[in-house]
């Protein structure tokens, strides 16, 4: 009788452990599939297709199973949507410093210029600032390699390399003196904040290229920067080619400028999830009239602050449409170092609006040719030390004016920004919507 009860409890236990696991199983989207008949017959073409075109294909050298598996995977997630992608290990890694704006360099910015390789900037206190090097000079050779016939890219990919080691360059000043520099490579952190002045009227001007963890706090430290030094009245946002980032960034940067409670996007994920409303958390930290400058540039999360900031009436919009990424997406690291990136959710604006594929129209449009924004990005991120003529013997072009920010300027103090929003064009080149 007692073997009876032990093989009761026994058959007992195994019936709710077993059940136990059927319902996690049943739980999970990504283990319950393991119960759908669809999963199973799909990764039977799968697999049959994977083994005959190894075994068939001409080139085995393409054929490899590796090989075939990151074609496969690739295709299947790019082919969803245009920012869903598969990126293989070494790839994944450079994607998440990209995303956290680190990478292991010299720190410097380079160009194509006709005259060879131009180093347009060199970062504060990084290693090549370190080693004397200055914006201005030509690479001429990288580890004892000639730079001419590359590609950008190409070049960049020489300099970069692991940390600690070191990049012997030869370089040649504007005046056509050639000098050696031996750099040593360490990791670089660029600022989110490219460009933060503020002039004697108070008007600051802030310009914003990604958004990043640190984001949040380099706005914080510029703005304080602008009250230190000449007490912030007005400011410029430039988001023009800021392509995003992270989503929490533009909420941590679109709260600086709003009252507490307000909504700043809308998160709706697939069917069944659900939707997750962000909201302001603290009371107008700068607290000044403000307008944001955009350009078919401006994506994603640079859409989500100038989208919340008009809805709310707390800055006018200057320049272009903007780029119109109303898709969120979210990182998959996989177990082998490689990572997935997949649309998993759509953001809307607080008056409901989604900007997918539409973009954001401005209160003022000034428009900008193809050729002058290629300028205009050159000035931005070039030396600013020069006078007009040692810009354009350098750079091979003269100075252009930048009508989008002389705009907003204008826009500033006049007033305009307290208005309701139905201002008129200030000059021949701007048109209000």
């Amino acid at each position: 009788m007692g073997n009876v009860g032990c093989s009761r409890i026994l058959i007992v236990w195994v019936a709710c452990l077993l059940g136990a696991v059927l319902s996690a199983i049943w739980l999970n989207p990504k283990l319950k599939v393991f119960l759908e008949g669809e999963y199973w017959e799909a990764m039977g073409r799968f697999d049959e297709s994977l083994r005959l075109t190894h075994a068939e294909y001409v080139d085995e050298n393409q054929s490899g199973f590796n090989d075939l598996v990151e074609r496969a995977i690739g295709g299947m997630v790019s082919g969803l949507d245009r920012h869903s992608s598969y990126y293989p290990p070494v790839e994944y890694k450079a994607f998440r410093d990209d995303t956290y704006n680190r990478y292991v360099g010299i720190g410097v910015m380079i160009r194509k210029v006709e005259k060879g390789v131009l180093l347009t900037k060199v970062f504060s206190r990084g290693p090549a600032d370190v080693a004397g090097i200055k914006p201005g000079a030509f690479i001429l050779e990288v580890g004892g390699e000639t730079m001419e016939g590359l590609e950008l890219d190409e070049v960049s990919s020489r300099i970069k390399g692991e940390k600690g080691t070191f990049v012997d360059l030869l370089l040649m000043s504007a005046d056509g003196e050639e000098r050696k520099a031996r750099v040593k490579r360490d990791e670089i952190e660029v600022s989110s904040v490219e460009q933060a002045v503020v002039d004697e009227n108070g008007t600051a001007y802030l310009h914003l290229i990604k958004f990043t963890e640190r984001t949040e706090d380099e706005v914080r430290e510029a703005v304080s920067g602008f009250y230190r030094d000449h007490g912030l009245e007005r400011m410029v946002l430039d988001l023009r080619d800021n392509a995003g980032g992270l989503l929490t960034a533009a909420i941590e940067v679109a709260d600086l400028f709003l009252d507490k409670d307000l909504l700043i996007v809308s998160v709706r994920e697939r069917e069944g999830l659900g939707k997750r409303d962000f909201l302001s958390a603290s009371s107008r930290t700068v607290d000044v009239p403000l307008v944001i400058l955009l350009n078919e540039g401006s994506a994603s999360a640079s859409e989500i602050v100038a989208g919340a900031l008009s809805v709310h009436g707390r800055a006018e919009l200057v320049g272009e449409k903007s780029f119109g990424k109303g898709s969120v997406q979210t990182i998959f690291p996989l177990d082998d170092g490689s990572g997935l990136r997949l649309t998993t959710a759509m953001y809307f604006l607080p008056d409901g609006r989604t900007i997918h594929e539409q973009g954001i129209e401005p209160d003022f449009l000034v428009a900008c040719s193809e050729g002058n924004e290629t300028k205009l990005r050159v000035q931005r991120y070039g030396r600013r030390d020069l006078t007009d003529r040692q810009f354009e013997e350098l750079f091979g072009f003269a100075p252009i004016p930048d009508l989008q920010r002389l705009q907003a300027i204008k826009l500033l103090l006049q007033g305009r920004v307290e208005d309701d929003g139905e201002g008129q064009a200030l000059d021949e080149n701007s048109t209000s919507k």
